[in-house]
């Protein structure tokens, strides 16, 4: 296999929901749903195939006490 970049991002927005990041970044899920049509896996059909075309978000409530998190949403 040849070389590859790999990305990660995570990111916190403080204060919003997730209606409310589309609003101001309405660019932010388009562009991330292309890549993801343009991304491949990792060792892919062999026993150490990563997952590696992922991208998900969800309401974060850590700074709730005992306040789960809501469930993650594929993007």
């Amino acid at each position: 296999m040849s070389p590859g970049t790999r990305i990660q991002v995570d990111l916190f927005f403080k204060d919003k929901t997730p209606k409310q990041v589309n609003e101001e970044f309405p660019q932010l899920l388009p562009v991330i749903k292309a890549a993801k049509d343009k991304a491949s896996k990792v060792n892919i059909g062999q026993i150490n195939e990563e997952i590696t075309i992922t991208a998900k978000y969800h309401v974060c409530n850590h700074d709730e006490p005992n306040t789960p998190c809501e469930p993650w949403v594929e993007i």
